[in-house]
Order: structure tokens, then sequence, then C-alpha cells
């Protein structure tokens, strides 16, 4: 009977039989109910993931740094591939099924049916398992590490700063450099905190080996104890307990920390005072292991007072392409996008925000809603005629920018600022006028004009341009808001192409006004204005000024009529001109000038001819019997002219400026010059200088106050060695000289040390700042070599 067996069956169908006879059946005759099971033990393995699923994803919703754990998620990855398998089988279970016979306890292929049955079956424990193993699970999320920063929300569109942001991060990051503190400052509302945030959220992306970064904001009104919780917080001091520490115990326990760590600390918005951070626990001896701190401020000088000496960076306004991609980004494709003209005219009101982002994100705002081309040409002139009465401007833009003007240390800081809103926009307004008038407004007690200029371009409200300052727009319609709003009452229309003056029942009440750089022919109303202490109304087309024009002006202090070349007279009236401290009337045609009494002026007499006429030396009478006058400024023609300058000694005295021209013969020597003591400049043009004196040399003193020289198509000039006795010297310009040879000669410079006892005391040229040379064809030397030091 053996023999029969193994004669029709095969080794590997006998293994499969004595499994099956040996109680492994139930893979052939169970399968049915198993595949039934399976899905069943499936779907509550499903059902339980979902449940775990919607727990994590709760938990990564409400909690920022809460993370699923790697248990769960290997389980959830293990599901899934059950879930796979299962799916798998369950499209072969209906052709198994199919080949059971003899009631479902055989199959007509035995071998594939009893192998699919223990798949079944094995998957079947195995969904089991892991549907326990779920069932067992408690800890599904948890929290993240604290990462070295957190990230900060910026605004959408931010264009323009890459170039800063990433000098400061090479600065920070790059540790071959003695690099600790880094300053940014600018004007308010140019995108200073922008940038920090930008800087704190590359230490979420980008590579590094800082511990911690650590972000507070100072604000105007530093709170100590707030920046203290800040870095308490950031390096895992946030109990009650901890906040119930005194200052000098939180501080130390911040410097235990801090100096075994490699830290970054962002400080936004300092103002113009000094943050002792040793007294707020930051360990600042750590900054030489490679910690950085990085601030922004509104003033240059903070920078200084905080340390930043050598990593300071401007930010600036943005250039007009980045101004239109933010603007543009704000107001959307859609407003933009609905008529033709509004691009262009978009782009208009773009330009009005001169490049400063709050600004153009303020007004962007402003007009994401606007579909119609007239509302964008309304709103360019609102924002050419007066920015503030534009929607928001006030509130959001100018309020900010107020309060740098608000921060400045006194009211003379204050009233000199707003003084520069009398110029046009875009202006570059000359030091040294400027500081003229500020003098002539009673600005100037204890402080100097220096002092109030450099106090003004540090705290960011003048921008600093060599011989010259400018005034961005947007902090001029704040000056201008301040003056007519809230402190002041400015009348300002400065170059913006007036051919007549504004209504007189405009100036009324008015404390200053300015109409220069217009076309303004003539002024034939008469003002009432008690309160008008400024004037300008220099640079315009003005011939004629009504008599009675200056008679109620009693406070006016500075009167600017400079460059009215048709104006050949003043009304008698100016007499009553009481308070007047600075009259400016040089490139008038004005030859005669009625008394009056005033503490400064500032005259230009034009001689016509070569001759000094009658008027312009009874003019020169005048003008000397003005006890108070305290500088002026000449223009001379002639050698007629010069010598009729010299009759008046206190003229020369007071002279500031001197331009002279076209003298045969020049009758000035070295003499007059020195006495010139507050001489600032000497200009002199077309004019022969053979006989010109210097051999009084041993009488003269130095003239320290002469910085700007000009000697233009001069001839018989061979040197200046006189220029030695001007050592303060900033400018030298020697133009269409055919015949100087030298500037210092030798010969000349040892006949002068022979002399002259200051030799030894003389530096040439250490101060000089700009040299300018032209059609100066014989010129052999500056200076010769033996007379260099």
């Amino acid at each position: 009977m053996g023999g029969i067996i193994s004669t029709f069956f095969s080794a590997d169908t006998i293994r499969p039989i004595l499994f099956y006879v040996g109680g492994q059946a139930k893979y052939i005759w169970g399968l049915k109910g198993n595949l039934d099971d399976l899905q069943t033990e499936t779907e509550n393995l499903i059902a339980r993931k979902q449940d775990l699923l919607n727990k994590v994803k709760l938990a990564e919703q409400q909690l920022p740094r809460a993370q699923r754990t790697r248990l769960v998620q290997r389980w959830f990855e293990m599901v899934d591939l059950s879930v796979t398998l299962v799916e798998n089988l369950q499209k072969e279970g209906d052709q198994q099924i199919d080949r059971l016979c003899l009631g479902g306890f055989c199959s007509t292929d035995l071998i594939s049916s009893y192998d699919f049955g223990k798949k079944v079956e094995n998957l079947r424990e195995k969904v089991i398992e892991l549907k326990k193993e779920g069932e067992a699970m408690k800890e599904v999320y948890e929290g993240l590490p604290e990462g070295a920063a957190v990230e900060k929300a910026v605004d959408r569109t931010i264009v323009g700063q890459e170039s800063i942001l990433d000098r400061v991060w090479r600065c920070i990051t790059d540790q071959e450099k003695n690099e600790e503190i880094i300053g940014l400052y600018g004007m308010g509302g140019i995108g200073k905190t922008t940038l920090l945030k930008q800087v704190n959220n590359k230490f979420c992306s980008e590579e590094h080996d800082f511990d911690v970064v650590i972000w507070s904001v100072v604000s105007r009104e530093p709170n100590l104890k707030q920046i203290q919780e800040d870095i308490g917080n950031r390096i895992g001091f946030s109990t009650d307990s901890w906040e119930r520490k005194s200052f000098e115990e939180r501080a130390s326990d911040i410097t235990n920390t801090l100096k075994h760590k490699k830290f970054v600390l962002l400080l936004d918005d300092i103002w113009d005072s000094e943050i002792d951070l040793t007294k707020l626990g930051v360990p600042l001896q750590t900054l030489d292991s490679g910690s950085r701190i990085v601030f922004t401020t509104r003033f240059e000088g903070t920078c200084g007072k905080m340390g930043a000496h050598k990593n300071r960076y401007k930010v600036f306004c943005l250039g007009d392409d980045d101004a239109w991609k933010l603007f543009e980004g704000v107001v959307g494709s859609y407003v933009l996008n609905k008529h033709p003209d509004i691009p262009e005219l978009a782009k208009d009101v773009a330009r009005q925000c001169h490049g400063l982002p709050l600004a153009l994100k303020t007004v962007g705002n402003a007009m994401a809603s606007k579909v119609y081309p007239e509302e964008w040409s309304g709103a360019i002139e609102i924002l050419s005629a007066s920015a503030s009465k534009f929607e928001g401007m006030e509130k959001k833009v100018l309020s900010s920018l107020k309060f740098s003007y608000d921060s400045l240390p006194n009211d003379e800081l204050r009233s000199c600022l707003l003084y520069c809103c009398l110029f046009p926009e875009d202006s570059e307004i000359i030091k040294t006028d400027l500081m003229k008038y500020w003098k002539s407004e009673g600005f100037l007690g204890s402080i100097s004009g220096w002092d109030v200029l450099g106090a003004l371009v540090r705290a960011c409200l003048l921008e600093e341009g060599g011989d010259h300052v400018k005034m961005h727009d947007m902090i001029r319609e704040m000056g201008l808001w301040i003056a007519n709003e809230v402190e002041e009452n400015f009348l300002v229309r400065a170059g913006v192409g007036l051919t007549d003056a504004p209504k007189i029942e405009e100036w009324e009440g008015v404390k200053r006004i300015s109409l220069m750089r217009n076309k303004i022919r003539s002024l034939p109303q008469i003002p009432t204005c008690p309160r008008l202490q400024t004037l300008l109304l220099n640079r315009n087309h003005i011939a004629k000024i009504t008599d009675s024009f200056f008679q109620s002006l009693p406070s006016l202090r500075v009167l600017n009529l400079s460059g009215n070349g048709y104006l050949t007279e003043l009304p008698v009236g100016i007499s009553s001109l009481v308070s007047l401290h600075h009259l400016d009337l040089s490139w008038t045609g004005i030859s005669g000038l009625p008394m009056l009494h005033c503490g400064y002026a500032h005259r230009s007499i034009v001689e016509e001819g070569k001759v000094l006429s009658a008027d312009a030396e009874s003019l020169m009478k005048e003008i000397h019997c003005l006890e108070q006058l305290n500088l002026i400024t000449l223009s001379l023609h002639g050698s007629r002219g010069v010598e009729n300058f010299l009759k008046f000694p206190k003229l020369q005295t007071i002279t500031q400026a001197l331009h002279i021209e076209d003298c045969n013969s020049l009758p000035l020597n070295l003499l007059h010059l020195a006495n010139m003591e507050h001489l600032e400049k000497l200009f002199i043009e077309e004019s022969n200088l053979e006989d010109w004196n210097v051999d009084c040399a041993g009488e003269v003193q130095k003239m320290p106050k002469l910085h700007s020289v000009l000697i233009w198509n001069c001839s018989n000039v061979k040197d200046l060695t006189w220029l030695v006795f001007a050592p303060n010297l900033k400018c030298l310009r020697i133009l269409d000289c055919d015949d100087m040879e030298e500037i210092i000669s030798v010969e000349n410079f040892e006949k002068l040390i022979e002399v002259s006892e200051m030799m030894g005391e003389l530096n040439l040229f250490s101060g000089l700042e700009s040299l300018s040379l032209g059609n100066a064809s014989n010129l052999k030397a500056y200076v010769h070599r033996s007379l260099e030091h």
C-alpha cells in the first residue's frame, strides 16, 4: 500500500498532506472565515490609527514645538504597510475560495490554497498585534528641543534689503574677524526692525554654531526688567520663582548661564540712551569667544555709546525700482490691472513716498481698493500738496517720525531742525549758510552751529553731504506738519514755480515764510504780521516792493532778497524793521540802502563799470554807520572799488567773504587780509596781480578762519606763497593762471622766514581737502621738496 502511495504522490506533495493531516487543515477549510476576520481586524486597526493620528495632528497644530514621537511614527508606517498587504491578499482571495471543494475541506490546488491560507492567518495575527500596540500607546507626541532662534513674523513683501542683510550676516558669522557689536541705524520707518527680524530668522534656516539667539525690544523708554525677562525666558529661566528674584539675582543667573554659551543678542529699537548690558547680566567678556550683539537705532550716536565703533551699518531708503516693487506688492495686481492708466499713476504715487518703506506700505494699503484712475490722480495731488492730509499718513508715518523729533534733547535743536523745512524739497543746504540763519534767529546760545549739525545728522534727521546737508522729504513733511499743526506756523511754498505771492490773508499769524526759488515778480500788497520772524524771498524775479511793505513786520529778524536781479531799490519802510538781524541783498541791482539799525547784514556791492559809482561809495558809508553790524559779504569791482573799501576799517574787520574782480592793479596787501579777522573766503577773478604787495609779512598774523581761496584768470601771478599764513585752508582753486609757476615759492618763502617770527609754527596745507588746478600751463611744482615736512 505504501508503494502505491509513493507512486502517485511526490515528496513535495506528501509535505502539505502530512501538515494537513497533522492539524494545519485550518489554512484551507478555515480560509473564508480567516479572510473575513482579517478584514474586520484591519478595519479596527485603521480606526485606531486614525484616532492616534487625529490626536497627533491636534497637538502639532496647537503646540508650536510639538511633534509625533518616533515610536508612533514607526507604528503608523507599519500600519500602512500591513493595510497594503491586506488589500493585495483580498484581491487574490476570491480566486482561492473558488478552488475549494468537498464543502471547503479540500482544494483543487492544494499547495496554492495551503500557502495562501497560511499568509492570511499570519497577516491576521500581525494586524491584531499592531492593534494591541496602538491601544497601548499613551505618549504619541513630544516637545521639540528648543532651537537656537524663535522665528519672527515678517511682512509678506520685503525688497531692497538683500545686500545689507548679507553683509550683517557675514559680519555675525565670520569668526575670524573681531566683530562683536553691530549697530544698524537709520531714520524711522526705514525698515530696521524688518531687517533685524530677517537676521533672526536666518538662524532658523541657515547653518551656524550659536547656541541661542535672544530677541528683545528696547523702545523709547527702556524697561530693563522686561529686557532681562526676555533674556531669561530664552535660556530657561521662566518660572514664577525666578521672576520673583531681585534684579541683581536674575542678572547673576543670566551671567552664569550665558558665559558658557555662544549667543547672539538682538536688541531692537534702542533710542538715544546707552543700555548697560553688564547690569542686565550679559557677560560681555564672552564676545571675545564669538558671541555677538546686534541692535537697531534711529541715532548714529547710539552706535558709539553701545560699542559699535567699527561695525555700524546705515539703512537707506529704497531706490526707485525697489520702492516700486514694494508698493506694487502692497497694492496688488487686481487693482493695478483694473484700468490701463492706473500703473503709471501708481508709479507717481509711489515716488511721492520717497523710498521710505513705512510710507510706501501706508499709502499702498490705502490705495489697495482704489479702482478708478481719478482716485489715483487725486492721491497724487494730496501727496504733492501736503502729505499729512493723506489717509493714514499722519497717524502711521508722521507720528512715528515725530518720535525722533521729540527725542531731541532741547528746543534749540528742534527749532534748528524745523528751520530746514523752509528750503525746497531735495535742497542741498550749505552748512555755513544754515548756521548763519540759526545764529540770526537766536537759536544758538551755549551750543555751536556745528554741534547742532552733528546732533541732527547723528539722529538721522539730516543727511550728511560734505559742505551741505539734505533733509529727506518725509522728514521735511513731518517738520512742516509739526510747524503748522503742533507748535509753530510756517508758510512754505519754496521752489514750486509761483509767479505771484500767496494772498496776504495767508500771511496772517505766520511765524516763518519761505517763498524762495520761485518766479514771483512783485510784492504789491502790505502784510500785517506782528509774529513774522523769517521772510525768505531769495532767487525770485522780484522787481518791485510796495512802499509800506515792511511797516508792520516788527518782529522780523531774517530777510533774504538775494538773487532778485531786477530789484534796484528798497522801500523807505525797511527802516521799520527794528528787530532785523540778517539782511541778504546779494546779487540784486540795489545800489543804495536806506538807514536802518540791525544786528546782522549780508550785502553784495557790485559796481557798474570800472570806476566805483558815487552811490556805491555812499552805500559803503551807510553800512559803515551800522554800529551793530556783525558780518558782511562784499563783491568789489575794479581797483577803485578796492581802494574805497580800504577807507573803512570796520568793513574790513567784519568782512566774511571778499570777491574781487577786474583789477588792473590790486591795492590790497597781506596786512589788509590779516586784519580781516572774520575772513573765510577770498575770490579774485580776472585781475592783474603783478603789483600785489607781500612785503609786509613781518607784521602779518595768521589768518585762522580763511578756508577757501579762488584765483581765476589772473595774470602776472607766479606764486601764492602768502598762503602759508592760512593754516586752516581747506579748498584751493587755481584756474586759467598761465603765469603760475609754483604755489609756494622757495625764494619768497625764505624771505618770509627772515621777516616773520611765525614761520616755524607753520605746517603747509596740513588741512587741505580740495585742490583744483586748471589751465596752469607753466606750473612746475605745488610745493618744493625742500619745504615738505
